[in-house]
């Protein structure tokens, strides 16, 4: 184990970019830029960070914090950012493959977005809990969400993304969705249950396998091989996998 950095507080965020090499650690109302395996600069946000993101190339930092998020350069120490702003407590943050779009999950069972450069404003609501975990496809077209009894996958194809238009539901069960993961290469979604049950869905055909049973926790991480050929699964309980596929 290889340790970046030491002190008292506790790490709340991380994210990594292998195009970059970059990790970013969230820490309070600071996120710490290390690069190299060493600390080069830190970004400071009005209050304490709900969620971290970097984009595909590893050039755009994404924070949310309570009434909105901010937009960086990662690598530029001091980038002022671009503030997002919407009224609310914004937790989980995700970046669109394109970087277009900028979604968080809301305090309130909800998402905002905004589409850029010009920063318009997208709500998706509907949701029965918070929304943790999100997963694009490989284009962008679509993004899956947990927080319901099936995977909430919204469509992005248009100037203005899912407004005015359903999101498919895919997987539905008698538990909540935890965690969703795209396939590197198709569209195919692995989706992770608040029961420990986990399967994959094709969106061509609605076809279903499933990955694990419900077990003693709920699924808290899914990770697709590079080549799409296996994916790890993760629960509460402690439990790991590997299937290969």
């Amino acid at each position: 184990m290889h340790t970046l950095a030491e002190g008292r507080k506790w790490v709340d965020h991380l994210v990594t970019s292998a195009a970059t090499n970059l990790i970013v650690a969230g820490v309070g109302k600071e996120a710490i830029v290390f690069q190299a395996d060493k600390e080069t600069h830190r970004f400071a946000y009005p209050t304490s960070i709900g969620g971290l993101a970097i984009d595909a190339k590893g050039r755009r930092l994404a924070a949310s914090h309570y009434n909105g998020a901010t937009l960086r350069y990662v690598l530029t120490a001091d980038d002022k950012g671009v503030p997002l702003n919407w009224q609310g407590s914004h937790l989980a943050i995700s970046i669109s493959p394109d970087a277009q779009y900028i979604i968080t999950g809301m305090q309130e069972n909800s998402l905002h977005g905004w589409r850029m450069p010009e920063k318009t404003d997208l709500r998706m609501d509907g949701y029965p809990s918070k929304t943790r975990s999100f997963a694009w496809d490989k284009r962008g077209r679509w993004l899956a969400t947990s927080g319901a009894n099936a995977a909430i996958v919204w469509p992005f194809v248009g100037k203005l993304g899912p407004q005015g238009k359903p999101p498919l539901q895919p997987g539905e069960r008698d538990a909540l969705v935890t965690a969703v993961a795209f396939h590197p290469t198709e569209e195919v979604l692995a989706i992770g249950y608040s029961d420990g049950a986990a399967l994959v869905v094709r969106f061509a055909d609605s076809m279903g396998m499933e990955l694990d049973e419900a077990g003693e926790g709920a699924v808290s991480a899914l990770a697709w091989s590079a080549d799409g050929q296996r994916i790890a699964i993760g629960d509460e309980a402690g439990r790991g996998a590997i299937v290969d596929l």
